[in-house]
């Protein structure tokens, strides 16, 4: 269950694909478990820590690199 709430926590998965990334097959019986275990619901669990997408960090040189517009180079239409 501890690798489950680390999944929960870091990842974007779904609570099926961490329900079969740990082991478990199905979904009713991981719910019970992880209840039994941290006292809520694997999605009652995850609401409590930020999207792993709001955890990532762009260096500011790699943001203006990417979202610089480009020219064309082969100049067809």
């Amino acid at each position: 269950m501890e690798r489950a709430a680390a999944l929960l926590r870091n990842t974007d998965y779904n609570v099926a694909q961490v329900c079969v990334t740990v082991g478990l097959s199905s979904v009713g019986s991981f719910t019970t478990a992880f209840r039994r275990s941290f006292g809520e619901s694997p999605t009652h669990y995850r609401e409590h820590f930020p999207s792993p997408f709001a955890q990532a960090m762009m260096p500011t040189c790699i943001y203006e690199a990417v979202s610089r517009p480009r020219s064309s180079r082969n100049r067809e239409d």
